[in-house]
């Protein structure tokens, strides 16, 4: 009698943990659009002349643009690596809320504009998929400058 409660604890205790371990797995792995690093697509530049680019339009006179393929997960860092740091912390709605149904792994591609001038800075995105080339973010952003700011470190 003992021995049949033990055994039917020990199933019991080797279901909960299978199931959990399936479940985190399951839910790690989950993503709408998941995880296709070693997939081949054309540049983000090349994207854009194919005509496929729509509803993005940079800003005539701006001062900085960016078209770029990159992994999901490295979009900070590339904004990090290509601005000062007044423009990065002024772009913070393009990398501060990730998109949870999109793997960090996924690749996208990732066009800015921004215009600069003596009183305000405006900016514009879209982050596309590459795989399924819909979008994943857009957005704009305007910010007035107060005098004491500078425009570059």
């Amino acid at each position: 009698m003992k021995k049949s409660y033990l055994v039917i604890l020990l199933v019991i205790m080797l279901s909960v943990v299978y199931l959990q371990t399936s479940i985190h797995t399951l839910a790690e792995n989950n993503y709408l659009l998941p995880d296709n690093k070693e997939k081949q697509f054309i540049s983000a530049s090349e994207f854009k002349k194919s005509g496929k680019l729509t509803g993005y339009i940079q800003f005539k006179d701006a001062d900085i643009n960016f078209e770029q393929k990159l992994l999901y997960k490295d979009l900070k860092q590339y904004i990090k690596s290509k601005v000062s740091e007044y423009y990065f912390i002024n772009l913070i709605n393009i990398y501060s809320n990730p998109n949870s149904s999109v793997s960090p792994d996924r690749q996208i591609y990732f066009y800015c504009s921004i215009s600069d001038d003596d009183n305000t800075l405006k900016y514009k995105y879209l982050i596309l998929d590459a795989e399924t080339s819909k979008p994943i973010a857009e957005g704009n952003g305007q910010n007035f400058k107060q005098e004491s700011e500078t425009l570059f470190n």
